[in-house]
């Protein structure tokens, strides 16, 4: 059956059916009534797939509005933070405050850098600076342990140390320890360091003046490309006169470790050397634009980074639940006939868009063979050499001339590729004539 016929066909059913529903005015009702719109479903069932299809996302929307709420809400006003005065947890620092309050050193918590140099400034102080997440600039370091009579900086970071008076540089941090953590030694002439006479954890190490409790650390001093060897620097380093000193090593202070070798005796003696101890936490809002790179992930809250991991967890779900999995080509007729000519263009334009010369010519080279070994009735399978020497008879043309122009000449540009073409045209003409 031809696409003509089977057009014709499948047109006149409707129209034989029609002809056949206008006998009598019961039939023509049963007509309408079999008519359907859309996909033949209801509303309900449409609504009910629609459901099933973007339940997923919905889930994925109520799971992000949950988490987004939680956070909203406020929660309970207890303290939780690492090394804070008023968190009774083993990572809190509220043990070390009461012991220094008892002793009569008035412990001053403040959140702000106003506050800080407002409290620095009314008299003799102590600063304990804990900034965990670096929101500081170096010159806001520098100004605070200006300021004070005594800086005790807990961990600061490399760019933080650029500004003091006194050289410190950051070594890196202290080899682990899966075991227990051995007790270092003091083995320095800071006073506080030797009262203390030995810590049990672990941190980073640090290179001043005066380092106290050695510990050795891979790779050579600020990180250098040279292989130097193992450097040893100070979990407890301090300036010279002693007014600025960096502990390595903040976790003495918790509530969990305090009691353990000479812990407690470094941090009262570190701390409780004024009258007054200026306990600082900076925040996000005392971060200032001072052009030395600070972290933007910094001012992110801590919750960011797992809920990114949880996202992109769901979103290698969903690609891999989601994704087109390719299986066998499916063959299928064309909808409609595309006439020879337009194929012949569009695929010249796609060897012209791609600069294909050689392509293109090897293409004209290969049909043109086929079309004169049809007119000069050789088998088609037969190698050129054949199809020239007949070529060769039938035109009159000497066969090195053909196998010349037809076999070893390879056009390189537009130009020459339609020259050629045209001399492939006009010898068929010839074999034809």
């Amino acid at each position: 059956m031809t696409r003509r016929s089977a057009e014709t066909d499948v047109q006149a059913v409707p129209v034989r059916r029609a002809r056949r529903s206008d006998g009598s005015p019961g039939q023509r009702t049963a007509a309408r009534q079999v008519e359907l719109m859309g996909d033949g479903g209801s509303a309900a069932a449409t609504a009910r797939r629609r459901l099933r299809r973007s339940l997923p996302l919905l889930m994925g929307a109520v799971v992000l509005a949950v988490i987004v709420l939680l956070n909203l809400l406020p929660g309970a006003e207890e303290d939780d933070r690492p090394l804070s005065p008023g968190n009774p947890s083993p990572e809190g620092a509220r043990a070390v405050a009461e012991v220094l309050a008892a002793e009569g050193v008035d412990v001053v918590r403040v959140d702000s850098y106003e506050d800080a140099l407002g409290e620095l400034d009314a008299g003799p102080a102590t600063l304990f600076l804990n900034d965990t997440r670096q929101y500081l600039s170096a010159t806001q370091v520098a100004e605070l342990a200006g300021s004070s009579d005594r800086a005790v900086l807990a961990a600061p970071g490399a760019r933080q140390l650029t500004a003091l008076e006194d050289e410190f540089t950051l070594l890196g941090p202290a080899p682990l320890d899966f075991g227990d953590v051995p007790a270092q030694a003091a083995e320095c002439s800071d006073d506080d360091a030797t009262a203390a006479g030995s810590l049990s954890v672990t941190g980073t190490v640090y290179s001043g003046d005066v380092e106290c409790f050695p510990t050795a650390v891979d790779g050579p001093p600020g990180g250098a490309g040279d292989d130097s060897g193992p450097t040893t620097g100070g979990l407890y380093t301090t300036s010279s006169d002693g007014a600025v000193a960096v502990l390595g090593a903040p976790s003495v202070l918790s509530n969990g470790s305090i009691t353990e070798e000479g812990n407690a005796a470094l941090a009262l003696r570190a701390l409780g050397s004024a009258p007054t101890l200026v306990w600082y936490e900076p925040t996000g809002a005392d971060v200032v634009s001072s052009g030395e790179g600070i972290d933007p992930r910094t001012l992110l809250p801590p919750w960011v980074d797992p809920l990114l991991v949880w996202l992109l967890v769901c979103a290698g779900l969903a690609m891999a639940w989601k994704a087109r999995r390719l299986g066998p080509l499916a063959v299928e007729p064309l909808p409609v006939v595309v006439r020879a000519a337009e194929t012949a263009e569009g695929r010249a334009r796609l060897y012209q868009d791609s600069r294909s010369v050689a392509h293109a010519a090897a293409t004209l080279r290969a049909a043109a063979l086929t079309r004169m070994a049809r007119r000069l009735r050789v088998d088609r399978s037969a190698p050129a050499g054949e199809i020239l020497d007949a070529a060769a008879r039938h035109s009159g043309r000497p066969r090195l001339e053909l196998e010349q122009r037809l076999l070893h000449h390879t056009p390189t540009t537009d130009r020459e590729l339609v020259l050629w073409a045209q001399e492939i045209l006009d010898l068929e003409k010839e074999i034809r004539s």
